[in-house]
Order: C-alpha cells, then sequence, then structure tokens
C-alpha cells in the first residue's frame, strides 16, 4: 500500500517539503460535489437522533411541515434556539444512495484495486488533527495528488472517478463520502467486515496543511503520539495498521484481509538476514511488536480474528468522521 518512490508510513505518512504550487493544488476531476456551503435543502435528520428540544420554551419539532412554519418561529423562540433545534445529523447507510454509492462503487473495484482504494481513505483522513481542527475525511486528497506521499493515489482517484460519474448523474456525493464508502467495500470485497458508515461529509475546497501524516520511520512511542493527537488510541492505532494485511508488503496475501498481519509480526521475518524476509514490513510495523503496549493488541488479533474484525471496523468509522463538516444550516 506504500510508494516505493518515499519512505513514509503508506497508511498516514507525511513530508516536511515546501507547499505544492497552485497548479499542482489543481484536482483531478470536476470538484467539489458538494462544498462546505450548505442551503436547508442539504439537511439529513438522524432518524434515531431528532433534534433537542430548546431548553426553554416550546419544543421544536423539525420535519416536512417543520421547516415550512420556520417563518413564523422567532415570535416564539429565539433565533439562536431555533438554529439549534435544526442540528442536522448523518444520513443513515440505509438509505438509497448509500446503496447507490455502494452499487456503482463495486461496478469499478476489484480485490488487485482494494488496496488503493483503502490507502486514499488513509490518506485523505489521515491529515486531521486535533490541536488546529486542521484535516481530516474530506475529500481534499483530490487537491493533493502531486505530494510525494500520495504518489500512485492517482490511479485510485481515477477509479472511484468512472463510479462518481454515475452516481452524481442522480445524485451528487462528496468525494469524501465516496471515498469512505468505497474504503468499506474494499475491505469486504477482500474479506473483511462489512461496514457501513454514515452520509452528508462536506468536501474541502482546497488542500489540507502538509507533515501531517505520520513517517513510516517513526518509533512506536512516537506512532502512538501521533495518532494521539488524532484522536486515536493505542489500541485503536494497532486495529488500524491492521490495513497492511491488504497490498504488497508481504503479510500474507495481498488480497486477503485478514489477521495474518499480525501473525507475521509476532515471527518477525525481518530479523533473518539475508532472504525476501528482510523485506517484510516498514520500520513503523517492525517498531509495534517491541512495544508492551501494542504487542498487547498485536497478539491478541493474532489469536482472533474475529475481534480484530470488530476494532478495526470501529476504529474505520472513527477515522472516516475524522474532522469530518456534516452537511448542516
Amino acid at each position: 500500500m506504500s510508494s516505493t518512490l518515499t519512505n513514509h508510513h503508506p497508511l498516514l505518512c507525511s513530508i516536511s517539503t515546501a507547499s505544492a504550487s497552485a497548479q499542482q493544488h489543481k484536482p483531478l476531476t470536476n470538484f467539489p460535489a458538494k462544498s462546505q456551503r450548505p442551503t436547508f435543502s442539504t439537511v439529513n435528520f438522524h432518524p434515531n437522533h431528532p433534534p433537542p428540544p430548546s431548553s426553554s420554551g416550546p419544543n421544536l419539532v423539525v420535519g416536512r411541515r417543520g421547516l415550512v412554519s420556520i417563518a413564523t418561529l422567532p415570535c416564539l423562540v429565539p433565533l439562536t434556539q431555533i438554529m439549534g433545534c435544526l442540528q442536522a445529523y448523518a444520513a443513515q447507510p440505509s438509505t438509497k444512495e448509500y446503496l447507490l454509492i455502494k452499487e456503482e462503487v463495486r461496478k469499478v473495484l476489484s480485490k488487485g484495486k482494494a488496496a488503493g482504494v483503502l490507502r486514499l481513505v488513509f490518506h485523505d483522513a489521515g491529515t486531521f488533527d486535533m490541536d488546529d481542527k486542521t484535516g481530516g475525511m474530506n475529500g481534499s486528497i483530490v487537491y493533493e495528488l502531486e505530494r510525494p506521499e500520495n504518489s500512485g493515489l492517482k490511479k485510485s482517484i481515477k477509479v472511484l472517478q468512472k463510479a462518481k460519474i454515475q452516481i452524481d448523474a442522480i445524485q451528487p456525493v462528496s468525494w469524501g463520502d465516496m471515498i469512505a464508502v468505497a474504503g468499506a467495500e474494499a475491505i469486504e470485497l477482500c474479506g473483511g467486515p462489512s461496514i457501513q458508515v454514515s452520509l452528508g461529509r462536506l468536501d474541502s475546497l482546497g488542500p489540507d496543511p502538509e507533515g501531517k501524516l505520520p513517517e513510516e520511520s517513526l518509533s512506536a512511542s512516537s506512532l502512538k503520539k501521533c495518532f494521539q493527537r488524532k484522536g486515536f488510541s493505542t489500541q485503536e492505532l494497532v486495529a488500524l495498521s491492521g490495513a497492511h494485511t491488504l497490498g504488497s508488503k508481504g503479510f500474507g496475501s495481498p488480497t486477503s484481509f485478514d489477521n495474518a498481519y499480525y501473525k507475521i509480526l509476532l515471527e518477525k521475518p525481518w530479523a533473518n538476514p539475508g532472504g525476501m524476509s528482510s523485506m517484510i514490513g516498514l520500520p513503523s510495523d517492525h517498531a509495534l511488536v517491541e512495544d508492551n503496549e501494542c504487542l498487547r493488541w498485536i497478539k491478541k488479533y493474532a489469536e482472533n480474528e474475529n475481534i480484530f474484525f470488530e476494532d478495526f471496523k470501529n476504529a474505520y468509522v472513527k477515522l472516516v468522521n475524522s474532522g469530518v463538516r456534516w452537511n448542516s444550516l
């Protein structure tokens, strides 16, 4: 899943080069399908989470009739309370739009392309930084394809663009939603867990800041600190690293999503001098198994694939929700 041209973590890598030129920031495709300028028509209320009632004054019920009567509400409730009641939620994954995305993605996706598509997810979402509130799953990757750490991802974007054209003709979809769903489909196609993600991500209008992805040469301690800044625990770091089971880094079949990654980590084949075994994994992979806290989870996932699948699924959903700006008023 990593580029052979750079020495960076294949899923979440960083560089310290100067900012790309304006020409480099030009997206590969027509973009964005949805900007961060939503209107009333983009509101999606989560059926399991109705808008909260106001802290004082009459409760506000928002539905098809609710929006019609908004103009009369200032007479009854302060505007700030009205806006709070109109809080939007991510759309449920059972919607027709979600099924449409899945259907079109499956038409263009294959096991051989799965690793690249999953890498898109990590490189788009992995720029999130809790401290400065930048980055996240916002489709900005389409502006960042010329960065060295994103080498090879143009192919994956082109694959998804074929499906996106068909979807946009029916119902415009953001790149953030497109990539999040496609990554989940790639995992399931290769034998991994079924993962459902919410829809409603707004796309960025430009690239995210550089230098936000951890280098592949980081120690386990540095990796844990990096992931903590993104809101992830050590357990989630180890679970997400299991995505390395896909691709060509030597962790079992390159097209099978399983727990082979953890079993091979415990064997430490790279410790044997000479031969191809020394090429297995990255320095960051090797570092995890030398850390006692990480090792505990590595052993657990090596012993029980079902636990790995469940933890990976939860961490994946958290990843694709990182830094997201949802459709809202």
